[in-house]
């Protein structure tokens, strides 16, 4: 849209410095994000060739995953660190300072109501739970939790992050992760988190604790906080004053099923440096598109979107978040571009948005579901947490059978290479495998073996593409080159209508 657009960004995580807009530290109450997340082709090639670029320098990103329905023109999914991705696109706002305004604060739907009515859209990518979705709640609708529920009970996953560096190559750490539902390690050059889902038991035990006030915090459960490891061996929270309880209760059980799946990992004790807590549930939304004010006389009618996490947070095991947000993006400035007929916006020109929207949300959760809950033998579904409780406690028990479990395991650990063999170099041989498996714990490999492998078949298949409801978007053609120095060349390509002028402004929390 170039000179036609102006967009506002507010972030309350930034802070001015020098002339531009930088992200806080923790000296300023902020906590950057260390995970590594993974980007398909499908998405990060529609991004602007400058945004690739940044994004995308050789040092920036492996390829540890294989190619899917997801990878396009040949190109397989890309590990990145989301803080490189944030300090990256930061670094391109900052440059076009003529499009794009930066506000170093939280935005507030209440105080900007006189501001808001002005402008046409207010884009609204805060993340999940807040408060900008809240305020508008009666525009968009109530969120059903009971979509995503057992028994008319919410599932949600509490998932541990371990902050490592694993000694493992990437097709055998692949190999490990797909094979069963207790640990999903993500990295770039083997650093990034081992994540660990807990069942509702280890959950209540992964607490802070004050050691002076001698009082629980809510570093894991409600934060979450980064506990690093310092100088003396703890686990700590700086803003919390904070000691991560498990670690410092050596005879624990549940610390000793972190330490084993650290080593199924190949990562040392001492490759541990902090630890993190991830709660995840989903929700149902009704929609995703709303007009918040209506046209008057001296206003446009400000149309409200939902995008990213704000629209649709899903569990992240599979590994669709930052896609599904990116997606979202680009969907909906597509349809900002697209031709229309007068200068105002009308509901009907976000019809395919809408649309796109949908398909997201019912493909990445239906996706995500499947990585929360599975079907019994009784053909009823069970959450994954309560099967890895069910494991630990057999194991506990001494009710199984370590030579069956192995074998289980290494059936399946071969079936999955084979079937991953065109598409990922290196996988381990059958040696390889069964030298590794040699000292997992009897409890472990119960566990391991009755949480199930991922369930590949039921959620494989067509992944949403925007160019099934978009046609995709065409380099501006320059204006013909005329001879006659008489004569105006007409701009090359179709008359096309004009956008709505006047600010676009989205708001990110």
């Amino acid at each position: 849209m170039g000179p036609r657009v102006a967009i506002r960004i507010h972030d309350g995580r930034w802070m001015s410095e020098g002339g531009s807009v930088v992200w806080k530290g923790p000296d300023q109450g902020n906590v950057r994000r260390q995970q590594v997340v993974t980007i398909q082709s499908r998405q990060f090639l529609k991004l602007p060739p400058e945004v690739q670029e940044r994004l995308f320098s050789p040092e920036a990103y492996t390829e540890m995953w294989p190619k899917g329905p997801d990878s396009i023109q040949g190109l397989g999914p890309r590990n990145v660190r989301i803080a490189y991705i944030e300090d990256q696109l930061l670094a391109i706002a900052n440059d076009k300072p003529d499009r794009i305004q930066l506000i170093p604060e939280p935005f507030d739907a209440a105080t900007a109501h006189d501001d808001l009515v002005g402008q046409h859209v207010l884009a609204i990518c805060e993340g999940n739970r807040s408060r900008t979705p809240e305020h508008f709640a009666d525009k968009f609708g109530a969120a059903d939790p009971l979509m995503y529920a057992l028994d008319g009970k919410q599932v949600q996953d509490m998932v541990l992050g371990l902050r490592v560096k694993s000694e493992l190559p990437d097709p055998m750490a692949v190999l490990l992760t797909v094979t069963q539902n207790r640990f999903l390690l993500n990295s770039l050059h083997g650093e990034g988190f081992l994540n660990m889902r807990l069942t509702d038991s280890e959950a209540k035990e992964a607490v802070g604790i004050d050691p002076v006030k001698q009082v629980f915090t809510g570093c894991i459960q409600s934060g979450p906080c980064l506990l690093e490891l310092n100088a003396g061996g703890d686990f700590y929270c700086a803003i919390h004053r904070a000691l991560f309880l498990p670690a410092l209760l050596k005879g624990s059980a549940f610390w000793r099923r972190v330490e084993e799946g650290l080593q199924l990992f190949g990562i040392p004790m001492q490759n541990l440096t902090a630890v993190t807590g991830f709660r995840l549930d989903m929700e149902h939304r009704p929609r995703f598109t709303a007009q918040l004010y209506s046209r008057t006389a001296t206003t446009p009618g400000t149309f409200g979107f939902l995008l990213g996490d704000a629209a649709n947070a899903i569990h992240f095991w599979p590994g669709r978040g930052l896609n599904g947000g990116l997606a979202s993006a680009i969907s909906l400035a597509r349809c900002l571009a697209a031709s229309r007929h007068g200068t105002n916006l009308r509901d009907a020109d976000f019809m395919r948005h809408e649309a796109v929207m949908a398909m997201l949300q019912y493909r990445h959760k239906t996706r995500a579901w499947r990585q929360m809950v599975t079907t019994g033998a009784d053909g009823n579904p069970r959450a994954i947490k309560d099967l890895i409780a069910q494991g630990i406690g057999e194991g506990d028990e001494g009710a199984c059978d370590r030579q069956a479990d192995f074998s289980t395991l290494m059936q399946r650990l071969i079936q999955t290479r084979d079937r991953l063999a065109r598409r990922v170099d290196g996988l381990p041989d059958d040696a390889t495998l069964h030298a590794h498996l040699e000292h997992v714990s009897p409890q472990l490999l119960h566990t391991l073996v009755v949480s199930g492998p991922w369930d590949t078949v039921n959620v494989g298949g067509e992944e949403v593409d925007l160019e099934l409801l978009f046609e995709a978007p065409r380099p501006r053609e320059l204006p013909l080159v005329s001879t006659d120095p008489t004569r105006v060349a007409p701009e090359a390509g179709p008359r096309r209508a004009a956008p709505p002028t006047g600010p676009l402004s989205p708001a990110a929390g």
